[in-house]
């Protein structure tokens, strides 16, 4: 989208945005054509953030985990 830069360090990675109001308004953006891009942002930050979160290895590890929280039996 026009308007919306992405910042990257020296390794080519994405690490920051900029949002340039002045240059959305001029290309007649909507609130709305912004709202929906920041939902689609919201979903890949979960997916970003979710990368480094405790995966577990199987199925039956993740059950008994459950398990301990009280959550199945």
């Amino acid at each position: 989208m026009t308007g919306i830069n992405f910042v990257m360090n020296d390794k080519g990675e994405k690490t920051a945005l900029l949002i340039d109001f002045a240059q959305l308004k001029q290309e007649g953006k909507t609130e709305r054509d912004v709202m929906e891009f920041v939902e689609d942002l919201e979903d890949i930050l979960a997916v970003e953030l979710s990368k480094t979160e405790n995966n577990y290895s199987n199925w039956e590890d993740a059950k008994k985990r459950l398990r301990t929280k009280g959550i199945i039996d």
